[in-house]
């Protein structure tokens, strides 16, 4: 913040278009209507779990990222639709880890079609997406093999479960993990159903991408479209990194300092980021609160199981 004059900023607010707050807020609840059928999509060889019961879970998640830190709200999600749904642990945690590797494209390939319309962005920008991009390339290659050897792989897994030194009733509870995780990447194998998931994540990200074009118009900031896709682009990468509850300052910085390859005035962009980040926090963190008050636990027990949680999954690790 310290190109940022709160004065400006303050005026910004004053003359801020807040008619948009409807529009933004229907792209929002659009985003993650998209992201519950998502996952129920990508459930649907575990258990058909639709998409209304998938979302409470989804929400407690996403409420838990923006309260505590280092994400925790994934363990929450993955615990509660385990315990609500009767799914393994593994199962659900494939199913999440899933989910990560569909945004990663779909981000990557908005941000690629940004690239090739907008003239002189910053080489070091272009290299850094370069080589993300052959990270999730590799990340892809891997997930493939790995299903076209599913069956393959269990088998090793089980074998060398099998020679550890250790009781056999942990033996079994770690072979019962693999299974559980093996069979959550089963979506994978199905054509027509993956070729869903990519539609899916594809507009549900183009839903965001409106989201931060809304955000900047309501301060009449006036960018290109493909701006909002490279915005989003590092967006996407910046709260993956460990950050506070909430990722308060990251995405703050990730506008104010994308925003200036447009000439975009830091006052303009950090006002236009408290926008974009304040309304989906209070709506989502809300939401998630209901969620949680009807699931019947609290927050306290859902830090408890989430270590239980995270014990399993490394176990299958």
């Amino acid at each position: 913040m310290r190109d940022v004059n709160w004065i400006e900023v303050g005026r910004q607010f004053s003359t801020a278009r807040y008619e948009t707050i409807p529009l933004y807020l229907m792209a929002l609840a659009a985003f993650y209507v998209l992201k519950a059928i998502r996952w129920r999509w990508i459930l649907l060889p575990l258990k058909e779990v639709p998409a209304r019961r998938a979302a409470g879970p989804m929400m407690i998640g996403f409420m838990g990222n923006n309260v505590l830190p280092a994400r925790l709200g994934e363990l929450f999600r993955v615990f509660i639709l385990s315990r609500q749904e009767k799914i393994p642990v593994a199962a659900v945690f494939s199913s999440v880890a899933i989910e990560r590797v569909l945004d990663l494209l779909a981000v990557l390939s908005l941000v690629g079609v940004a690239m090739l319309t907008v003239q002189n962005l910053p080489q070091v920008f272009v290299d850094r997406f370069f080589y993300v991009g052959l990270v999730a390339i590799a990340m892809v290659v891997v997930l493939i093999l790995a299903v076209i050897w599913i069956e393959q792989a269990v088998r090793l897994a089980r074998w060398i479960i099998g020679h550890l030194p250790l009781s056999t009733s942990l033996k079994h509870k770690l072979t019962e993990l693999v299974v559980a995780a093996a069979e959550g990447t089963r979506v994978l194998r199905q054509g027509r159903l993956l070729g869903l998931l990519i539609v899916n994540s594809l507009v549900q990200w183009s839903f965001n991408c409106l989201m931060i074009l809304i955000s900047l118009w309501s301060f009449g900031v006036e960018v290109p479209f493909p701006a909002t896709l490279i915005l989003l682009g590092v967006l996407v990468f910046a709260v993956t990194i460990p950050t506070s509850p909430g990722f308060f300052g990251a995405i703050q910085v990730v506008f104010v300092e994308t925003l200036k390859i447009f000439d975009v005035s830091a006052n303009a962009a950090f006002a236009a980021s408290i926008y974009y980040h304040l309304l989906q926090y209070v709506a989502v963190t809300a939401i998630g609160f209901w969620y949680l008050g009807r699931s019947g636990f609290s927050l306290e027990r859902l830090q408890d199981e989430a270590e239980h949680v995270e014990e399993e999954i490394e176990g299958t690790a």
